[in-house]
C-alpha cells in the first residue's frame, strides 16, 4: 500500500509540527509539504528536504484550496492508494496509520478529531447544510467533518478540484458535500487524533482576521442563502465576545 500525506503549513517551523513528525515515522508514507508561510525567516524547505519530504512553496499565503490543488496536481502522476490531509497542529498517533493500512481505498475516511480538552470536533452532523457537533460518531446520519486526518482514495484526489474562491473555511464541508452528491462513500476511521484548536485560546487580532476570512468564505459557500452565512457569523461573534470578554466583537 502506498500512502501520501499532504501537510499544509503556515508560519510554523516544521520541527514544531507534530503531524510532520508523525508522518516521517511511517516508512510507507511519502510526505508532501505545501508551505503557505509568509515568514521568510523559516527554513521549512531545507527541513523538508533533509527529512526526505517533498516540498511545494506557495510563495505566500494563497489559501488552503490553492495549496490542496497544487498538492493534488503534484501527486497526479504518482501511483498510490491514499492521500491523507494533515494540519500542522494535529497529533496523529501511530494507531491511525496502522488502521488506515487495513482499509480498502473505496471511501473517504474521517478519523475522530478531538481538541486538547477532549471535545469532538469531527466527524459532525450536517443538518440543513449547517454543521452541528455530534455526541457520538456512530449515530451521525448526514456526516461531515474537518480536513485533519481525512484520508482520500488516490483516484478521487486525482480527479477533484477545490473551489479556490474558498480561502480557508468550509473547504472540508464543501469537499464532503461534493463527495455525497457524486455518490462516493464516507466512513469513520475509529482512530483518535488531537488538534491544538487555536479558537479555544483566542487572540483579538488573530480572531478579527479569521472572522474577515470566514465572512468571505461563508458568502461563497452559501451564495444566495446568505441568511445561513449571517446566522453562523453571528454565532461566531457571540462565542468570541464571551471568550475575549468584550461586546465590541459584535460590531466587527
Amino acid at each position: 500500500m502506498t500512502m501520501y500525506a499532504v501537510l499544509v503549513v503556515y508560519n510554523k517551523p516544521l520541527a514544531l509540527s507534530s503531524s510532520f513528525q508523525s508522518a516521517l515515522k511511517e516508512p510507507d508514507v511519502q510526505l508532501l509539504v505545501a508551505d503557505n508561510s509568509t515568514d521568510e525567516s523559516l527554513s521549512n524547505q531545507e527541513e523538508a528536504r533533509q527529512a526526505g519530504a517533498w516540498f511545494l512553496s506557495m510563495d505566500g499565503n494563497r489559501g488552503l484550496s490553492r495549496a490542496y490543488n497544487a498538492a493534488f496536481d503534484y501527486l497526479k502522476t504518482k501511483a498510490g492508494d491514499w492521500v491523507v490531509l494533515l494540519d500542522d497542529d494535529t497529533t496523529v498517533p501511530a494507531a491511525y496509520w496502522k488502521q488506515l493500512r487495513q482499509q480498502n481505498p473505496d471511501a473517504v475516511l474521517l478519523p475522530v478529531v478531538r481538541t486538547s480538552e477532549g471535545r469532538m470536533i469531527s466527524p459532525a452532523e450536517m443538518r440543513h447544510d449547517i454543521p452541528h457537533p455530534a455526541h457520538s460518531w456512530d449515530s451521525i446520519e448526514h456526516i461531515t467533518g474537518i480536513n485533519s486526518g481525512m484520508a482520500i482514495p488516490k483516484q478521487v484526489a486525482d480527479s477533484y478540484r477545490y473551489d479556490e474562491r474558498l480561502f480557508l473555511d468550509f473547504i472540508d464541508h464543501q469537499f464532503l458535500k461534493d463527495m455525497r452528491e457524486t455518490g462516493h462513500r464516507i466512513r469513520v476511521l475509529p482512530a483518535d487524533l488531537k488538534q491544538d484548536f487555536s479558537a479555544e485560546r483566542p487572540d483579538r487580532a488573530t480572531c478579527r482576521q479569521r472572522l474577515r476570512i470566514q465572512k468571505k468564505d461563508l458568502a461563497v459557500y452559501y451564495g444566495r442563502r446568505s441568511w445561513k452565512a449571517c446566522f453562523l457569523i453571528m454565532k461566531r461573534k457571540l462565542r468570541l465576545a464571551y471568550q475575549v470578554r468584550s461586546l465590541d466583537v459584535l460590531w466587527w
